[in-house]
């Protein structure tokens, strides 16, 4: 903003952007004993890990809703390898979350389970809102996907999108699944489970 690369003009504006959903499963009977303050504390604890693993793979923090995460990549600044980022993010978001368990079953606390969905393609972005509330966030069918892929993945899972896919199999491996029909979509989706992230420069020629 301080730049002038970012408008807050009310128009938005179109360009492929990388979309990750990351949500815990079992959240609401796993908390509905729990004292509100726990929960707090909690989501507190695991946001703080979740979102310097975003960050740190320069991803942007769209919004929490309630235990879920919106995560964008390739705006406001442009990615030139965003699927491939987010991807990898994802997998260390659970490679972390794994740590972050160890240390629960140590307390005597369930473990936490998430499943991440991510899919690649065209959004307006901007400014979305009121005069009054303004709202830095992305829309279109390709965010609508990324969340179905989200609630198809079972805790500890990563699905991705045949699109993200294609453009970050250079630097993750991932198997293909049995194509899903999703809310809102006719045709059946191509999607796959992510298994890994290859090595730095690995599968580069």
């Amino acid at each position: 903003m301080i730049e002038g690369r970012l408008e807050l003009d009310g128009q938005g504006t179109t360009r492929d952007v990388t979309i990750l959903f990351s949500d815990i499963r079992g959240f609401t009977p796993m908390t509905a004993d729990a004292n509100a303050h726990d929960i707090v504390s909690l989501l507190n604890d695991y946001f703080e890990l979740m979102v310097e693993v975003l960050f740190s793979h320069n991803g942007t923090l769209d919004k929490y809703v309630g235990d879920e995460i919106m995560a964008l990549f390739g705006v406001p600044v442009e990615h030139d390898d965003a699927p491939a980022a987010a991807v990898r993010c994802a997998v260390e978001m659970q490679q972390v979350l794994a740590e972050f368990n160890q240390a629960r079953c140590l307390g005597n606390l369930p473990p936490i389970e998430v499943g991440i969905g991510i899919n690649t393609g065209l959004c307006a972005y901007g400014a979305i809102g009121s005069s009054k509330t303004l709202q830095y966030t992305v829309i279109g069918d390709a965010v609508n996907v990324a969340s179905r892929l989200c609630a198809l993945a079972k805790g500890g899972e990563v699905i991705i999108s045949e699109e993200t896919y294609l453009r970050s199999q250079h630097r993750i491996d991932a198997e293909a699944l049995p194509a899903a029909q999703v809310k809102g979509k006719q045709d059946k989706l191509s999607i796959f489970r992510v298994v890994g992230a290859k090595d730095e420069g690995e599968g580069r020629s």
